[in-house]
C-alpha cells in the first residue's frame, strides 16, 4: 500500500512539473510559406531571415517542394528582415553527366536558384509567399 501511494505521489509531481516546464518557455512565432521560381516550386534549398538592421541573429530554415516552416522566439524575429533564398531546381532537360560518371549518363540538369527579399515580421500569423522571378522573365 505504502508503494502505490509513492507511485501516486510521485505521479503527481512529475505531471505537475511538466505542465509547469511546458507553459514556461519563451513566447515563438511561426514564419511559413512558399517559394517558386517562374511559378514553380523550389525543390530544396534554405531560406534565411536576417535582421534588416545587420543588428541581431537571424533565423532560417529548410526549403522544401516549396515550402518552409520556421519557429522562432518573438523577440529575435519581430521586425524588418532581409531575406536570402537559396535553392536547387530541377529544368526538366537531361544532360551528360561528368567524371566519374561512365561516359554516357545522363541526368537531370539543376538550375542554382539565389535570390535576396524583404518581409516584416509581426507578433501573430506570419505567412510570406516569395514568387521569384528569372531574368528573362
Amino acid at each position: 500500500m505504502a508503494k502505490s501511494r509513492c507511485s501516486r505521489v510521485f505521479l503527481v509531481i512529475a505531471s505537475s512539473w511538466l505542465v509547469f516546464a511546458a507553459g514556461c518557455g519563451p513566447p515563438s512565432l511561426t514564419l511559413e510559406g512558399t517559394v517558386t521560381w517562374d511559378g514553380s516550386p523550389v525543390e530544396t534549398g534554405t531560406i534565411s531571415f536576417m535582421p534588416a538592421d545587420g543588428r541581431g541573429p537571424s533565423i532560417g530554415g529548410e526549403l522544401k517542394d516549396g515550402r518552409y516552416r520556421v519557429r522562432a522566439g518573438k523577440d529575435t524575429a519581430v521586425g524588418a528582415k532581409t531575406v536570402a533564398i537559396t535553392g536547387i531546381r530541377k529544368t526538366g532537360k537531361m544532360v551528360e553527366a561528368g567524371p566519374p560518371a561512365p561516359a554516357g549518363t545522363m541526368v537531370d540538369d539543376l538550375q542554382s536558384i539565389s535570390s535576396t527579399e524583404s518581409c516584416e515580421i509581426v507578433d501573430g500569423e506570419n505567412k510570406h509567399d516569395f514568387d521569384l522571378k528569372s531574368s528573362g522573365k
